[in-house]
């Protein structure tokens, strides 16, 4: 499941500003009632057409909005339930700003049949039915795609639209000059955990040996005076990546992997990227100290805070650079990490992907980390998470969103 804000990319349609032809040719537009441009603005937007999804794009002012993808097998079983959730979600209250219309595209490996268009128009109708009656967005454009063939479901021209429809990769075709910034992709997210782990750098061979002089040392447990130490190397080296003045995470490396050698130190690098070492360090005292209530309403709140963090349930924006701070420092120690470390790596980098709105790229690192470790339960926890609650919190209201923040950030650059 993936949600997303604004990403600001231009199309053509019922919801589309005029623009003279030159105009046109000068921005490259994309028609959503086109199929091939309907595909390449799926392939934009997720990193390729993903498998098995019932994804919606929202539209706004000329541009497309927020987006979500859920797969569609659920849907077709519950399609009222899924469709309330990604309403909520794409339009609901914290969707600011909201989409005014919407794009949809059913995507399956089945081939195309009348019993399977039955069932994908009685979803595809409830989700119109909660949009339009609660939100005021309306469905202007929806697409089947099948077996490698898509069709307008609303399309009664035999030629281009009866079962099984057209063949995606002819009309997707060599990409253009016209074309280009509609098929420039990000990272397919389905393997996010694949290219995450290979674009790891060769290690050092003098940190290398560094580490594993550690790890020969007799095993001790961190007390609460050496997780603190170890929490603020962490704060500085986080601090610093997000000012742009850090040389990265390599040469602490021995200290840092101590933080990811149990589950209980691993946990805190969570509240320690979105809220802070003030609000870590309280939970620290609070789960792990003497027992000390926090003192006055400031501790008080830093330890809400913390609690908070890990569900994305602070009710305002984390820190997503610290975040993506903390995603350079877990790539960079990589070649590094074995068993335990390596492991809870894995299981931190799924929880960040799943805070993103990401839950293809979270399910991609579940999956890595369930197969080379099968008995690890945080990730089975993470993915029980995605079925319970869905889109993290945080990924549900746009001004919180790492998307959204992602978005801001390009247009002050």
């Amino acid at each position: 499941m993936d949600s997303a804000t604004p990403a600001a990319h231009p199309f053509d349609g019922p919801h589309a500003p005029a623009a003279a032809p030159t105009e046109r040719d000068s921005t490259s537009r994309l028609d959503i009632q086109r199929p091939g441009d309907s595909a390449r603005l799926v392939e934009h937007t997720f990193g390729g057409l993903p498998r098995d999804s019932l994804i919606v794009i929202g539209l706004l002012d000329g541009f497309t909005g927020g987006h979500m993808r859920i797969d569609l097998s659920p849907a077709l079983a519950d399609p009222f339930a899924s469709a309330r959730m990604i309403a909520d979600c794409l339009a609901g209250p914290g969707a600011e700003p909201a989409p005014e219309a919407a794009m949809v595209m059913l995507i399956g490996e089945g081939p195309a049949s009348i019993e399977q268009d039955a069932a994908w128009s009685s979803c595809l109708e409830a989700l119109g039915l909660i949009l339009e009656a609660e939100y005021c967005v309306r469905i202007v454009q929806c697409w089947f795609l099948a077996a490698g063939h898509i069709r307008d479901p609303a399309c009664t021209e035999h030629s281009c639209c009866e079962l099984p429809g057209q063949p995606v990769d002819e009309l997707l075709g060599p990409s253009t000059e016209q074309s280009e910034p509609a098929v420039r992709r990000p990272r397919p997210l389905r393997d996010a955990a694949e290219l995450f782990l290979r674009q790891a750098q060769a290690p050092d061979p003098t940190v290398l040996d560094r580490v594993q002089r550690n790890r020969r040392s007799p095993e001790q447990g961190l007390d609460p005076a050496a997780a603190q130490r170890l929490l603020h190397r962490w704060d500085v080296v986080l601090e610093a990546l997000t000012r742009g003045i850090g040389t990265g995470a390599v040469e602490h490396a021995p200290e840092l992997l101590k933080q990811l050698q149990s589950a209980s130190s691993r946990d805190l690098l969570i509240p320690l990227a979105t809220v802070g070492l003030p609000a870590t360090l309280i939970g620290l005292q609070a789960e792990h100290g003497d027992g000390r209530a926090p003192q006055g309403p400031a501790q008080e709140r830093l330890l809400a805070d913390y609690a908070s963090s890990f569900l994305g349930e602070t009710g305002r924006r984390p820190d997503w650079e610290r975040v993506d701070a903390l995603e350079q420092v877990l790539g960079e120690l990589v070649p590094y990490a074995a068993g335990s470390e390596r492991e809870n790596l894995l299981c931190v980098m799924a929880w960040i992907e799943w805070a993103r709105g990401r839950g293809t790229a979270a399910g991609s690192f579940i999956d890595q980390c369930l197969a080379e470790f099968p008995d690890n339960q945080f990730s089975r926890l993470i993915d029980q998470l995605m079925q319970l609650k869905g889109v993290c919190l945080w990924a549900r209201v746009k001004r919180h969103s790492w998307s959204w923040a992602q978005n801001q950030a390009q247009s002050r650059s």
